[in-house]
């Protein structure tokens, strides 16, 4: 099991922005396919711009999964990545 960190930027390259209510939506995505997992609000920045940026932090065994939500987000909002952090897996306690 890992722990991988999806950073989805929330600009979109034709001058919108991912909106509260489109995130809102793309939720149900993630509850869907995890059962479990934090969501960060951060800071980013692609190509020299800032831009918010959300982080969703999961432990998973299920790699195929978190490919799976980067791809879904990339197409339903037009971007040109999704960045995965591999990270070891989370303890708990």
């Amino acid at each position: 099991m890992n722990t991988y960190q999806l950073f989805m930027g929330m600009n979109i390259p034709n001058g919108d922005t991912v909106t509260n209510n489109d995130w809102d939506e793309f939720i149900k995505v993630l509850d869907t396919v995890f059962d479990g997992y934090t969501v960060s609000t951060v800071d980013g920045v692609w190509k020299s711009e800032h831009e918010l940026t959300k982080c969703v932090s999961v432990c998973t065994k299920y790699f195929d999964d978190v490919m799976y939500v980067a791809r879904k987000y990339k197409d339903t909002f037009n971007q040109d990545s999704v960045g995965i952090q591999q990270l070891p897996a989370m303890s708990f306690v």
